[in-house]
């Protein structure tokens, strides 16, 4: 009678899990055919390993649609209020954090002390793809990098991959010592306003899943104003 209870519990969970993933709204977003954008598509759009029914980046995608937005503004306005991503952003702000576009390759050790300040994040033991030196960062138009600095020391950054219509946000860490500080609120949330006010292009930001996330790092996608989508990708 217990497996049948288990049984039946489980079943009753894929059931509400997927019920939720079809009432997502759904969106179309379109990469470029350049090196990079072929590598997303594929990426993007082949089998889920776990879930074979569905493609790997298609349910429960963490999107800000930038487009809903009419200035930088109306998007801080957007994540505003209590415990918000806009409060904590200027909590880090008063603390005299600044957010900047960076060289990568120009503080690269600081960036190797940034991942290496935590040996376990969200659960998971580093890769060692972060904590081992990465000898060259790609400097060219699919790329981009931002940081956030404590006088003139970087205490977190984020490597944005770029292609037709979306940035991703494919690297984003913070030093262990400022996390409490509010840095990565304002690490991202400055970004997105970059992205709002320099209007190249660039439609969607992604940044990953929300189905699998912690409940922590769901928080935090929500604050900054990501919302889970059902998309469609293409290729043009």
């Amino acid at each position: 009678m217990l497996a049948i209870h288990s049984i039946k519990s489980m079943l009753r969970k894929i059931i509400s899990l997927f019920s939720t993933m079809m009432a997502l709204p759904q969106t179309v977003i379109r990469v470029d055919r350049s090196e990079t954008g072929s590598l997303l598509y594929r990426a993007f759009t082949k089998r889920h390993p776990k879930y074979v029914i569905f493609k790997q980046k298609t349910i429960g995608v963490g999107i800000i649609h930038l487009d809903d937005f009419s200035d930088q503004t109306a998007y801080t306005a957007s994540v505003n209020g209590k415990n918000s991503a806009a409060y904590f952003s200027r909590k880090a702000q008063r603390a005299s954090y600044r957010f900047e576009e960076i060289n990568p390759t120009k503080h690269h050790g600081a960036i190797l002390e940034i991942n290496n300040s935590m040996k376990v994040r969200q659960g998971r033991k580093m890769d060692s793809s972060y904590t081992e030196n990465l000898p060259n960062y790609p400097l060219n138009e699919n790329n981009a990098y931002f940081g956030i600095f404590n006088n003139d020391a970087l205490v977190a950054y984020l490597w944005v991959v770029k292609a037709g219509e979306l940035a991703l946000l494919n690297r984003l860490l913070g030093h262990a010592e400022h996390l409490g500080n509010g840095v990565m609120y304002l690490l991202v949330t400055s970004y997105v306003e970059h992205e709002i006010t320099a209007r190249k292009g660039i439609r969607f930001v992604m940044y990953d899943t929300f189905f699998g996330a912690s409940e922590g790092l769901q928080l935090f996608k929500s604050r900054c104003g990501f919302r889970p989508y059902k998309v469609k990708w293409l290729q043009e």
